[in-house]
């Protein structure tokens, strides 16, 4: 059984952690890593500017969904990633070891 982490949790990241619970089936471990614990579609933020949106209605809370999905979910920012070791040191002072990595921290 693989341990797949995925950074980030935004348009990259949510479908990437989706497709994989779907394609590899329950038999492997999913982990989303996020420094926020909501989703925020970025390419509505124009509309909130402008008054057409409010906040509430382009985010929603991470975790629920994926909890649906048997994905699980960590809120803290990673501040290292030890590729030699497979792990990630995390703000939070967890430790995540991991198998595979996708690394979906869009443009930062």
């Amino acid at each position: 059984m693989a341990h797949i982490v995925i950074l980030g949790a935004g348009i990259g990241g949510m479908p990437a952690a989706y497709e994989m619970r779907e394609t590899l089936g329950d038999q492997h471990t999913i982990t989303v890593i996020n420094d926020r614990d909501y989703f925020q579609f970025v390419p509505s933020n124009p509309w909130v500017a402008v008054g057409w949106r409010t906040r509430a209605d382009i985010t929603f809370p991470i975790e629920p969904c994926l909890a649906r999905k048997n994905i699980k979910f960590i809120a803290s920012r990673c501040d290292k990633i030890d590729a030699q070791a497979n792990t990630l040191q995390l703000a939070n002072g967890q430790t995540v070891n991991y198998d595979y990595l996708v690394i979906a921290t869009g443009a930062k």
